[in-house]
């Protein structure tokens, strides 16, 4: 694998109003800053363009590629789908510009919906408000479509086109949790399900249902299908252990397991312009078979999360789909993998904090994507990744000044504390780390970068190396948060048990709380903080920062982003981290 490294590629400029295609001498803009990535949930090959493929992602949109995967763009401005998650796509051959999708909502319930403008809008042909019945999406193409749905009460068939919905096999025992569905490429009356206990087969468009699992294991949840075009009855599945085939139509199975590094497959495709070799997404990399399935390899790192797989029968071009780290593409049968993921805007930026050594620049945290994830910096339009040490995929980051007068940076995770001290490259684990689980980490306004854990809360040293306990602390901390006292002052409240315990940088104050019903609290008589001491909010499309008693009010550069943390430079700029959109800046 041969990934690129992030440089400096261009930004997306937006005004309050609209899209700008040059850098505007004074107007104040928000600009897109290049932090791509997405997770890639599915991938449909453009029928009707060679080079183009469209994907579907975990939030709810959709974008193409006109460049055979370099670089993507929305099909439509702003969230399509947000709440939800795309679990099929299909891009009918017979229909210019129709596209099918499923989608399952994040905490349940389910869309199938159609698009006759590539994307550009969308129609729901039904939607399930509460039952999840979109985990699988297949496509009989024609004029009507025969769709097929599966989910967590079986399977749904609709014979015009999506306008009416009728249950398939409810009798049948079992056909329950579906994960994937597939037409026969040469018998339409034949459609595969796969579903949390194995496969199931029907040979007359669903009137009846078949178990057919004779080699397969009892929990072998079946996540995708492929089939040999000149054989449709010799086939291949993907499973939660490792991937089986049958050559009789699904009557006996084989499982293969040589080679693989990772039983989780989640999908498998045959790479039909080279015979004999095909490709398993796992969640420890991409593996590979050259010998017809007989024995596989690993032939990327085991870090990336393959969530997608398409091989172009046109061009032989393998597209992988990734969990964060957006898509890759490759000729040569995935010897080299190369990233196209430069306009994939769903990065995950959780923490951000401003330089203390250099005002003008931010580090910000970019979590769930993979090789990319890490501390990267940002100078006004600038981003690039930092920190060269495996880091992991989630952390919260603080910066405060050494004693050297560098930055000092410290990392919390559930896998403990890390600090740099040259800049966010190399990570190491301190001499003396604070004992227990990491509950909260806070740096400026505080000289030093606080600790909060399990078993207490600890001040870290001016060179990071060693951890102390504060004295007069809680012992026992459940969580934390940093207030702004009623003189404007940052106040650390750390609660264990029923008292709350409260840090003005000097001395420690407990209030006792009274239980009342449902498991709230109530406090004590007493001067209550005034709020939290940074905040970040959407209020009737204005974006509302506020960061130790300042306030910053802005318009949002587009409703519905999921706000996470901010950070401010000199200039009135605010950098603003988002937890699926990216990382934006506001100039004014």
């Amino acid at each position: 694998m041969k990934p690129r490294r992030p440089g400096f590629p261009a930004v997306l400029a937006l005004s309050t109003l609209a899209v700008l295609s040059a850098f505007p001498a004074s107007a104040a803009t928000w600009w897109r800053l290049p932090v791509w990535g997405a997770e890639i949930r599915v991938f449909a090959l453009d029928p009707w363009n060679p080079g183009q493929v469209f994907c579907g992602t975990s939030r709810g949109n959709f974008y193409v590629s006109k460049d055979g995967g370099s670089s993507w763009e929305p099909l439509r401005a702003g969230p399509v789908f947000p709440g939800y998650v795309a679990t099929g796509l299909y891009a009918d051959p017979k229909i210019p510009g129709r596209l099918f999708a499923a989608l399952t909502g994040q905490f349940g319930g389910g869309l199938v919906v159609v698009s006759d403008d590539r994307g550009a809008s969308w129609r729901i042909l039904a939607r399930f408000r509460e039952t999840v019945a979109t985990r699988a999406l297949a496509v009989l193409p024609g004029e009507p479509a025969v769709l097929a749905i599966g989910g967590d009460d079986g399977v749904r068939f609709s014979r015009d086109g999506g306008e009416t919905w009728l249950r398939s096999g409810a009798q049948t025992p079992g056909l329950a949790q579906v994960e994937s569905l597939a037409f026969d490429p040469a018998d339409p009356a034949t459609v595969y399900a796969g579903t949390w206990r194995q496969a199931f087969r029907t040979r007359d468009g669903g009137a009846t249902w078949t178990r057919i699992a004779e080699g397969m294991v009892l929990d072998a949840t079946v996540y995708s299908w492929d089939f040999d075009p000149s054989n449709t009855r010799d086939l291949w599945v993907s499973t939660c252990g490792w991937v089986y085939r049958s050559t009789d139509g699904g009557d006996r199975w084989k499982r293969f397991t040589t080679g693989f590094t990772n039983r989780r497959s989640q999908a498998i495709r045959r790479d039909p312009t080279r015979p004999g070799f095909l490709y398993a997404a796992t969640v420890g990399g991409l593996h590979r078979s050259t010998d017809g399935g007989e024995t596989w390899s690993r032939i990327s790192r085991e870090s990336l999360v393959v969530t997608a797989l398409e091989v172009d029968a046109r061009t032989g071009r393998l597209y992988v789909g990734s969990e964060g780290e957006g898509v890759f593409f490759s000729d040569d049968a995935g010897r080299t993998l190369e990233r196209g993921s430069t306009g994939l805007a769903e990065g995950r930026v959780s923490d951000i904090v401003t330089d203390p050594a250099d005002p003008s620049r931010v580090f910000f945290f970019r979590a769930y994507a993979g090789e990319e994830s890490g501390v990267w910096e940002a100078q006004e339009r600038r981003v690039r990744r930092v920190s060269l040490d495996p880091l992991p995929v989630s952390a919260s980051l603080a910066a405060s000044r050494g004693e050297d007068g560098r930055t000092l940076l410290v990392l919390s995770s559930s896998a403990g504390i890390r600090v740099s001290r040259d800049g966010g490259e190399r990570w190491t684990t301190p001499d003396s780390p604070p004992s227990g689980t990491p509950v909260g980490l806070f740096g400026s306004p505080f000289p030093a970068p606080i600790v909060v854990t399990t078993a207490g809360v600890f001040r870290a040293s001016a060179d990071g190396r060693s951890f102390e306990l504060l004295p007069g602390a809680p012992t026992s901390p459940e969580s934390a948060g940093l207030l702004v006292d009623p003189k404007g002052g940052p106040l650390l409240e750390v609660r264990s048990g029923a008292t709350l315990h409260r840090w003005n940088g000097e001395k420690w104050v407990a209030k006792r709380q009274t239980l009342l019903k449902h498991g709230s609290f109530l406090e004590e008589s007493g001067t209550a903080p005034i709020g939290a001491w940074s905040s970040i909010q959407e209020v009737g499309g204005t974006l509302v920062w506020e960061d130790g008693g300042r306030r910053v009010s802005v318009t949002i550069p587009r409703q519905g982003l999921a706000l996470a943390s901010a950070a401010s430079t000199p200039g009135g700029r605010l950098y603003v981290g988002t937890t699926g959109d990216g990382l934006f800046l506001f100039e004014p």
